[in-house]
């Protein structure tokens, strides 16, 4: 079991579409959840323990009297990361079945999951890089967002790869999903604050 973990990390790496395929034909769905709880963990730490995190974390505490410790901050972000991946599956399933997928939740879950691994990388770049001043956090800044982006092409690839649909519908299924997530509740937030100033 250990060699085939080792085999499908690195295969999201090298090999994503062959790889996430297998994932999502297996299924191994407690495994997949242990990497990203994994990557999300070492994220949520290294996010907020790095030197610009911590110096905004206590320029925002003493602004507004209150302190609470950083650990609590880790603690949320992971929390937020296990409700956001279980919802983000169920809504990109729901919409991939409709565009003609056939895979099960966890056939999705398994292979979207095991997407997230590249993350990883960003770990010990922003331990280093967190001491470098203004240019460390420039430079951590663009490592981070090329990793979101490679990590969105292979959850597209996880989506066609588990559901057997086209790159097309994936994609289209990925951003519906991500519309309601984000779009819309900022857009209702917008206008209950516009509502309220207007009384």
């Amino acid at each position: 079991m250990n060699e085939r973990l080792i085999d499908w990390l690195f295969g999201v790496i090298a090999r994503p579409g062959e790889t996430l395929s297998e994932i999502a034909a297996e299924k191994p769905a407690g495994m997949a959840f242990l990497v990203y709880l994994v990557v999300a963990a070492l994220n949520a730490v290294t996010s907020t323990y790095s030197n610009q995190s911590m110096e905004a974390l206590d320029e925002l505490m003493f602004e507004i009297g209150f302190y609470l410790a950083p650990a609590w901050f880790v603690v949320g972000a992971l929390f937020f990361s296990i409700i956001s991946i279980f919802i983000s599956t169920l809504l990109i399933h729901l919409f991939a079945r409709l565009f003609g997928g056939r895979a099960g939740y966890w056939n999705l879950f398994s292979a979207y999951a095991f997407a997230v691994f590249p993350l990883i990388i960003g770990v010990p770049v922003t331990v280093f890089l967190g001491f470098a001043g203004v240019f460390g956090s420039v430079i951590s800044g663009l490592v981070t967002f090329g990793l979101a982006i490679w990590v969105l092409v292979l959850e597209v690839i996880a989506i066609r790869e588990a559901h057997g649909i086209s790159t097309g519908m994936s994609i289209l299924a990925y951003f519906i999903h991500i519309i309601i997530l984000i779009v819309i509740p900022v857009a209702i937030a917008v206008f209950v604050v516009l509502a309220v100033l207007a009384f």
